[in-house]
């Protein structure tokens, strides 16, 4: 090598390919696989932080679920609750345009006397007389009856037994009592022109009318039995509010 700075420095020889390559230092991984291990010691972090994190949230969505399976639409709780009972008045049951199936539980008819004044319920016996200007109607509670009830009732009174058409009405107490009518009160009866289910239609002013009668009246295209049917008739607050006919086969 020449000392001469003014000469341009001589390139170093190349290494020589037959020459053994020289060791490295005890416990040093070659670069290639500590590089790999960094990799997968980071690889392994992110997926344990992945598999956290899944789990935590599959809790928490499993628990939204829990707490939603409770409630309704809008978030209050959700409750199912039973069906209200349906309010009966312990009367008989609605036979209007039938014969019933069973025997009339009016006050009076099961021995106990009826009392002079007819609390709110539902009950069978004959109009008498209908008042617009006083608002008062005449009723006469009679018993209604109707299959084995019926047989028993004849055969107590020596009537024929089976009775026919499997109805039988007795009216052993015959005092007429004045009940306050509603104004508006519903009628449902049999127009006779189109026997014989009841329908709604009928005017009370002509119903009074006709109850004055002891034939069939038509009024106003309709046809009205008047006294000649036994009726319904269901009372609340005190006045009557719905009078249903009765058919008689």
């Amino acid at each position: 090598m020449s000392n001469d700075p003014t000469q341009p420095p001589v390139p170093p020889q190349p290494p020589d390919p037959t020459a053994p390559i020289p060791a490295r230092p005890p416990g040093e991984p070659p670069p290639s696989q500590s590089g790999s291990r960094r990799i997968w010691i980071v690889v392994a972090g992110i997926v344990a932080v992945v598999a956290v994190v899944g789990t935590i949230a599959a809790i928490a969505l499993s628990g939204d679920d829990d707490t939603r399976a409770g409630q309704g639409p809008t978030g209050e709780p959700s409750v199912t609750l039973p069906s209200p009972p349906r309010e009966t008045t312990g009367l008989s049951p609605q036979p209007t345009g039938s014969t019933g199936t069973t025997g009339s539980a009016n006050p009076g008819c099961s021995g106990a006397p009826a009392p002079a004044t007819l609390a709110d319920g539902r009950y069978f016996g004959f109009v008498e007389s209908v008042d617009l200007d006083s608002g008062t109607m005449g009723f006469d509670l009679a018993c209604f009856y109707t299959g084995e009830e019926a047989n028993e009732q004849a055969a107590q009174r020596g009537d024929e037994v089976p009775v026919p058409n499997d109805v039988y009405i007795v009216n052993d107490n015959t005092t007429i009592r004045d009940v306050p009518v509603d104004p508006s009160t519903e009628l449902l009866l049999i127009d006779w022109n189109e026997c014989c289910e009841t329908s709604p239609g009928a005017e009370l002013d002509a119903f009074a009318s006709a109850i004055g009668e002891q034939d069939f009246v038509e009024i106003g295209g309709r046809q009205y039995a008047g006294s000649l049917s036994p009726y319904w008739v269901t009372i609340e607050n005190g006045r009557v509010v719905l009078i249903e006919e009765q058919f008689l086969p």
